[in-house]
């Protein structure tokens, strides 16, 4: 039974990205969805990826507004029954707005975005890790379950940029995130009769977790020629969430009498009753309404360069690194998932510009995210391959005032097999799959 709560309280720490580390989404502009090494950018989303390089804007206000469609497939597939279970995130609009004011030598800008959590996932037919475990509690009967969960780090950014020189510029400021978070689900197993199937077990779960943190952020840029080189550090933002819990019952037929013992453990007394009769149920003690846990959004490393080759060609490059192992994700349980980690993350980014016309503009580019993943730390819950993205898109200059920007990305994640047990009766092989698909269009104001 502690097994089977340990694994539903892997949702408390299950929160994935789409294009950046473990736990950061860095497709915060539609630039960014074309070719993502936008971390030496002098644009308006440089308030995002190069906040120091704001200095070398044009006097006055420069504004962005950017709409993202993003759907992804993540599938567990279980290598000894070559069962399917299939989990799809959508979010039909990501929105992101740049701001930023240039007057003399000082830049000030704020952004707004979405750079955490993983949208709205829903695996319909469950997991195999529920219906396994299910099984498992009802005495090997067929387990069932299906689960969603929605993730989202809303952020608030504001800060400033001084330009030291012609060359130089140095930036400072905070981050303000509000994580809001939900999972729901069921699991079950019922006996087959002559009259149907009875349920015999069951476990409904809807809980919300919300908290606020604030990070500083600190960047340099030096513009020389044709080159421009960049560095960005984000701090670590130390979260902390707190549980509502919405419902929490356990159902369970006492095979004896055959009658179902239904508990509402959302009332703290039940709960407590729970526990004492049972303390195998101690895990629960942690989906109490009010409990908090910390989840910590990781430190960032940024650094980057760009290079004017051609007078209408520039090319460029990073490099990003995620602290992930220093942050602090706690499970329902009280464990910390990415103490599990072999390593923290890196990523390599590449891309490039053209100008085909004085209006028009394309572009390309890749990036390699190289995780430190093994089989303790994969869950079906939480799972994340090495990744290979590759954008396309283009820019277009309405006016002199107004650039419209389109693009299209597609991450492919190398697949993973993970072993459970191994050598033991309870040995599992789960294959791991995910595919990330994102479209984008956004527009830049200057005046």
């Amino acid at each position: 039974m502690k097994k089977l709560f340990t694994t539903l309280a892997i949702a408390a720490f299950a929160l994935t990205s789409f294009a950046g580390g473990l736990l950061t989404n860095t497709n915060q502009h539609s630039a960014f969805v074309r070719n993502p090494a936008r971390f030496a950018s002098l644009d308006i989303d440089a308030v995002y990826f190069n906040p120091a390089g704001t200095a070398f804007l044009q006097d006055g206000w420069h504004l962005s507004a950017n709409w993202q469609m993003i759907w992804q497939q993540r599938d567990a597939i279980n290598a000894k029954t070559n069962t399917k279970y299939e989990g799809k995130v959508y979010v039909p609009a990501l929105p992101t707005f740049m701001a930023a004011y240039k007057t003399g030598d000082w830049t000030f800008s704020g952004f707004f975005g979405v750079p955490g959590g993983g949208g709205k996932c829903e695996f319909a037919d469950g997991l195999p890790s529920f219906n396994s475990l299910a099984s498992a509690a009802a005495s090997g009967l067929p387990g069932n379950s299906e689960f969603t969960s929605t993730q989202y780090v809303f952020a608030l950014q504001l800060g400033a940029a001084y330009k030291i020189n012609d060359n130089l510029s140095a930036f400072a400021g905070v981050r303000g995130n509000y994580t809001s978070a939900n999972y729901q689900g069921s699991i079950g197993a019922a006996m087959p009769t002559a009259n149907g199937n009875v349920p015999v077990f069951g476990i409904d779960l809807d809980l919300d977790q919300t908290g606020i943190a604030f990070a500083p952020i600190v960047g340099i840029d030096y513009k020389v020629g044709d080159f421009n080189f960049a560095a960005k550090y984000e701090f670590r933002a130390v979260t902390t969430v707190e549980n509502e819990t919405n419902t929490f019952g356990l159902s369970k037929m006492d095979m004896a009498t055959g009658q179902m013992a239904n508990m509402d453990l959302t009332n703290p007394a039940m709960l407590n009753a729970a526990i004492a009769a049972s303390p195998t149920l101690g895990a629960l003690a942690g989906f109490a309404d009010g409990n908090t846990l910390r989840s910590d959004a990781p430190a960032m490393l940024s650094l980057a360069g760009s290079w004017q080759a051609l007078s209408r060609l520039k090319v460029m490059a990073g490099w990003n690194y995620y602290f992930d192992k220093d942050a602090k994700i706690e499970s329902l349980m009280g464990g910390d998932n990415m103490r599990k980690l072999t390593r923290n993350t890196f990523e390599y980014l590449f891309g490039a510009e053209f100008n085909v016309t004085e209006k028009f503009l394309i572009s390309a580019g890749i990036q390699f995210s190289n995780f430190g993943i093994n089989d303790e730390y994969t869950s079906d819950l939480s799972f994340i391959n090495d990744s290979f993205m590759t954008g396309v898109g283009g820019k277009y200059s309405l006016t002199d005032k107004i650039d419209l920007n389109f693009g299209y990305c597609y991450a492919n994640y190398a697949p993973d097999n993970c072993v459970k047990n191994a050598g033991t009766a309870m040995e599992s092989i789960t294959r791991y799959e995910r595919k990330t698909h994102n479209v984008t269009v956004g527009a830049d104001f200057r005046f």
